[in-house]
């Protein structure tokens, strides 16, 4: 859906939707539910449907709103107007764009699912948000002095990105709750995989998970994933230090596959110059 990767100062939100399509929604009724909730004239992209949102009342902290729709998922993409300067202005977006997200889904989501199957039951849409500022705000900048540091307040990490040369890859600073993932920069490749694993770990095992939909219930939208984020949280880690494990091992295959070739090359070389 366009460019992930931070450009100069501008930061981004990404709220993660899933629709509870298994109870819900009818694979033939697809085309139809699709147009009903992005409109016949929304852009194409890679099979997602995608329309901007005129969301003018939070233009004091957002200067684009969009929303994209691919089968059962849903992912709001916002531009923030400024960098949030300590977590509790990010807790105070997150918690503003939740509202209208809800208020969004509430009016024009949850009318068409219960159109399709008025036995549904809540929560309907499953959210979770993904903040990604610039590593170079002052937002990741803190003294480590113990027990008190940015990293003791919540769950704090540097993860592997694949950018960049073999051993000198990039670092993303990454922040976990149950209610937001708070990164820096993300190249294409993390960002991609940090989505499969908030779907696949996060969203659609809570989905199926009946015991918790079942304490959830009542509430036509839920955001967060408090209920499940140990779990959540120690599936993230291993899957990106596996996926990191298997590129250094990659690697180093191939720069002994380039020094062995070099090796060869010069020997061949030698022997022809003994030759002459």
């Amino acid at each position: 859906m366009g460019k992930v990767s931070t450009c100069g100062s501008i930061n981004h939100v990404y709220f993660l939707c899933l629709i509870d399509w298994e109870r819900i929604l009818g694979s033939k009724k697809l085309k139809e539910v699709t147009e009903k909730i992005t409109g016949s004239s929304a852009q194409t992209i890679d099979g997602w449907k995608i329309k901007p949102l005129d969301w003018s009342e939070l233009s004091d902290i957002i200067s684009k709103a969009q929303l994209g729709f691919y089968h059962s998922r849903l992912i709001f993409n916002f531009d923030l107007r400024s960098t949030p300067k300590d977590i509790f202005e990010v807790r105070n977006i997150r918690e503003r764009l939740e509202a209208k997200i809800e208020d969004h889904c509430s009016k024009e989501l949850v009318p068409v699912i219960k159109s399709y199957n008025k036995e549904a039951k809540e929560p309907f849409i499953f959210t979770y948000p993904i903040f990604e500022l610039n590593i170079q705000e002052d937002f990741w900048e803190f003294e480590r002095q113990k027990p008190y540091s940015l990293p003791t307040t919540c769950f704090y990490t540097e993860l592997d990105d694949r950018r960049g040369l073999p051993f000198f890859g990039k670092k993303v600073k990454m922040r976990i709750s149950g209610a937001k993932i708070i990164a820096s920069d993300m190249s294409y490749w993390f960002f991609e995989n940090l989505v499969s694993i908030v779907f696949h770990e996060g969203l659609y095992r809570q989905t199926r998970d009946k015991k918790r939909k079942k304490l959830l219930s009542n509430k036509e939208v839920y955001n967060g994933l408090e209920n499940r984020l140990e779990d959540f949280a120690s599936r993230l880690m291993t899957t990106f230090h596996e996926y990191s494990s298997e590129y250094v091992r990659r690697n180093i295959q191939k720069i002994a596959l380039i020094a062995s070739g070099i090796a060869i090359f010069l020997t061949v070389l030698n022997l022809i110059l003994n030759q002459l």
